[in-house]
């Protein structure tokens, strides 16, 4: 970290923006830790503590004697909080100037003491109202909070009071687009850009705001310029994917992607799409490898992997879903706990149901119903082969394990359902109308409500 002057140069506090923001909105925690890694944006964004004229409040001559001989021998030193304790004393009299408590307030940010800095500059801009480098770091303190509702009044008043700056302007596209004020941001963003267009930063800010307002053809019309610009820019290439799905162009996406994993910078959630685009184009056995790669990912996780396993058994792809299931077991050995392994007995016991090994499925079902006596879909699951087991049937058995899972209310719908159709083909229609108007009660679909349309005209001429 560089040294402070006092009545110089600061450097080393502030945030930028080096976000990537291909495929879903980041978390603060994932933008913030570039934010405070940009030395460029640091030192401007925080500025000096020279006063500037008519936005910053002068030193007394009493301070301007102390800071000389006693703080900045210590802020030249090894240890620059050194010079945190006179400050405190400086700080602490009834006479101290809105300028001194704003440079306690940077070292107390240097600290990460947020608190402390966030009360110092409060302080300073209480005594001076216009001091426009106070109201932009309580703005940066606030951001680093995540609260960006917070942060917009600071540092909208910082710009009031004549900040112009990239990173001023970018800061603001920032705070629009957390809160979802996605014109706002984009405007923002225009001036970041005008002011430091060579910054990627906003490029990339300007592009998700015009994302965000579904304007993927004029979107794209920039994403085009940057990659013949920067054609080994990753962030460009998963833009672009993302704005080709909201153009509804998925295989265009599909190709993004692939270059960006034949470039080795592909990460989990990008394979992950690409697997996704293949599965909703019906290109299941090439989703099926898109998965496997996924996996291998160092920041593969787990409930993305269950949902891909469950969507290939969904469309027919049942041994490829029991396989994923086993290659999840492996990668995810560690995190698997007793919940988790249920999700995957279950889903696996569907599969082979589904691929006609019923006798394999019962075994591992019986397993999950005495482990987990309330898994309303293992439940469901043992009854349909109780229901369907050949050549003996056990009807009994299968409205018992029905029954159970009625009483769950995430499966009860489909359990009153699933009873229902073991009532109709016997011939009980009169018993099945009640179960299927509960589980419409429940959740009313049109198919169930076909159903019971003809089931209570079969039953009206019993």
């Amino acid at each position: 970290m560089k040294k402070i002057l006092v009545l110089t140069a600061i450097t080393s506090m502030g945030v930028g923006l080096s976000a990537q923001l291909p495929l879903d909105r980041p978390t603060f925690n994932e933008v913030s830790k570039q934010m405070w890694s940009d030395p460029a944006f640091i030192k401007s964004f925080v500025g000096s503590y020279a006063p500037l004229q008519d936005v910053e409040p002068e030193f007394s001559n009493d301070e301007k004697v102390q800071l000389k001989d006693v703080v900045a021998p210590l802020l030249q030193g090894p240890t620059q909080s050194a010079a945190i304790a006179p400050l405190e004393k400086m700080a602490a009299s009834g006479s101290a100037t809105a300028g001194v408590h704003f440079v306690l307030g940077t070292l107390y940010l240097q600290e990460d003491r947020m608190a402390q800095a966030e009360a110092q500059y409060v302080e300073a801009v209480k005594k001076f109202p216009r001091y426009r480098k106070a109201l932009k770091n309580l703005s940066l303190i606030y951001m680093q909070q995540g609260d960006y509702k917070k942060a917009l009044e600071p540092l909208s008043k910082t710009i009031d009071l004549g900040e112009v700056s990239g990173n001023a302007y970018g800061m603001l596209g920032v705070i629009h687009l957390y809160t979802e004020d996605y014109v706002a941001a984009e405007s923002a963003y225009r001036m970041a850009v005008m002011l430091e267009p060579k910054k990627k930063d906003w490029k990339l800010g300007l592009l998700k705001a015009m994302q965000m307002q579904e304007r993927f053809k004029e979107a794209n019309v920039l994403l085009n310029s940057l990659l013949q610009e920067d054609p080994n820019n990753v962030d460009y290439w998963l833009f672009q994917a993302n704005n080709y799905v909201g153009l509804e162009r998925p295989l265009d996406a599909a190709k993004n992607l692939e270059i960006v994993e034949r470039m080795g910078r592909a990460k989990a959630d990008s394979v992950e799409l690409l697997a996704n685009i293949y599965m909703n184009s019906g290109l299941y056995d090439v989703a099926y490898s898109a998965y496997q790669r996924a996996m291998e990912k160092g920041d593969a996780k787990y409930e993305n992997m269950y949902r891909a396993a469950t969507a290939l058994a969904q469309v027919g792809s049942f041994n490829e879903a029991i396989e994923l299931v086993g290659k999840i077991r492996q990668r995810f050995s560690r995190d698997i706990q007793t919940a988790e392994n249920i999700q995957l007995l279950v889903l696996e016991a569907r599969s082979k149901r589904a691929l006609g090994d019923s006798e394999g499925a019962a075994v591992i079902l019986e397993k999950v119903v005495e482990e987990d006596p309330m898994n309303g879909q293992a439940l469901i699951e043992l009854a349909l082969y109780y229901r369907n087991r050949t050549p003996e049937p056990d009807y009994q058995k299968a409205v018992f394990l029905f029954e159970r899972a009625e009483n769950i209310r995430e499966v009860a719908a489909d359990a009153y359902v699933q009873h229902a159709q073991l009532l109709v083909a016997q011939r009980k229609f009169k018993d099945a109308v009640p179960l299927l108007k509960n589980a419409q009660s429940i959740n009313f679909r049109e198919y169930v409500e076909d159903f019971l349309v003809r089931v209570q005209r079969a039953a009206a001429v019993m």
